[in-house]
């Protein structure tokens, strides 16, 4: 059996959903797709993840500046754990790790290391396809320079 082939916006549409239902406001922020890990250090946070978190959908938002980090598991396209939310408050660093790959630390002891693709196959319940977000990916790190990026050294 063939699995259907996605648009990239229907690919979208299939995530919107994991972020949407844990955010109360979701309409403000922009969302960005990444693979990586993570690594959460206190014991109360990481009870309420599940272990293997490879899948990221990222909510950003410039005012007030904040990036929240919510796991995903695929192909079920469902949450993978609790989502965390990094702002002027908690941010204890953001570095860039190569040209589309940054780590993300808080002060509660949370990290992530996200790496970024433009065009990024991913496989869902309905389907698959390629999610192009080149044209988000700029918006997102231009968000991240402005706010508590640190440059990237060769």
């Amino acid at each position: 059996m063939n699995e259907p082939l996605l648009t990239s916006e229907e690919v979208g549409k299939s995530l919107h959903p994991v972020f949407d239902t844990q955010i109360i406001n979701y309409g403000a922020y922009n969302l960005v797709f990444a693979t990586g890990s993570a690594i959460y250090r206190n014991p109360d946070i990481a009870a309420g993840q599940k272990p293997e978190q490879n899948h990221f959908l990222i909510g950003y938002r410039e005012l007030p500046q904040e990036v929240i980090v919510a796991p995903v598991e695929l192909p079920a396209v469902s949450a993978a754990g609790s989502p965390t939310s990094i702002d002027n408050t908690n941010a204890l660093r953001a570095y860039a790790v190569g040209p589309r790959s940054l780590g993300l630390e808080s002060t509660n002891g949370t990290s992530f290391f996200l790496r970024f693709q433009e065009k990024m196959e991913v496989t869902t319940p309905a389907g698959s396809g390629i999610l192009d977000q080149r044209l988000d990916l700029e918006d997102f790190f231009k968000f991240l320079e402005t706010s508590w990026l640190e440059p990237f050294e060769d």
